[in-house]
C-alpha cells in the first residue's frame, strides 16, 4: 500500500493519480517527464525525484546500475516520501529492476521475483535485468529510520517465522 509503479504519467491518468494522494514520483529514466506531467506534479505539490537524470553521467551508461537502484531505494524505503509512484518511460525494465531488488530485500525467492518481473515485462523480458536482480547485493543499502508500515510488518512476520522454525 502506498507504493505504485507505471510508465510516465499522461493527462489521461492525472485523475487517477489525484486519487492516490501521491507525495512523491521517482523517475528512473534518463528522459525527463513531459511538460504536462511535470506541470501536474507541481500543481499538486508532488515531489519529482529525477533519480535517472541525476545518476546518468555518460551517454553510454547502463540504463540500470547499482547507483540508480540504491538512490531510488532511498525514496522507496523512506516512509516520509509515501504515497510514492515509481516511473520510467515504459514502466517496464528499470521499474522492474527496482521492484525486483525490493523483492530480494523482502526475502522473496529468486524464482518468484523473476516471475513477477516477467509478468510485467511480457512479451520481452530482458536477461540483463534478470541477472542484475539476481546479483543485487542488499547489503549496499542503509535502511532509513522511518520505514513504510508494509515493510516493517513483513519484516516482523519473517522474524516470527524464523523464531518458529528455530524453536520447532
Amino acid at each position: 500500500p502506498g507504493l505504485y509503479r507505471s510508465a510516465f504519467p499522461s493527462p489521461d491518468s492525472f485523475g487517477h493519480l489525484r486519487l492516490l494522494g501521491l507525495r512523491t514520483v521517482v523517475n528512473l529514466s534518463q528522459e525527463a517527464l513531459t511538460r504536462a506531467a511535470a506541470g501536474f506534479l507541481a500543481e499538486n505539490n508532488i515531489l519529482l525525484a529525477d533519480v535517472g537524470l541525476q545518476v546518468w553521467t555518460h551517454p553510454k551508461c547502463d540504463d540500470i546500475s547499482h547507483e540508480l537502484i540504491k538512490e531510488a531505494m532511498g525514496f522507496v524505503l523512506d516512509n516520509k516520501y509515501h504515497p510514492l509512484l515509481v516511473v520510467s518511460a515504459s514502466g517496464t525494465h528499470q521499474v522492474g529492476a527496482l521492484v525486483g531488488c525490493l523483492r530480494r530485500l523482502q526475502h522473496w525467492s529468486l524464482s518468484a521475483t523473476l516471475a513477477e518481473y516477467r509478468l510485467y515485462a511480457a512479451p520481452s523480458p530482458r536477461l540483463g535485468v534478470e541477472q542484475f536482480v539476481e546479483l543485487w547485493d542488499c547489503d549496499l543499502l542503509t535502511l532509513p529510520d522511518e520505514l513504510p508500515p508494509w515493510f516493517v510488518h513483513q519484516s516482523e512476520l519473517l522474524e516470527e517465522d524464523a523464531e518458529r522454525w528455530a524453536i520447532g
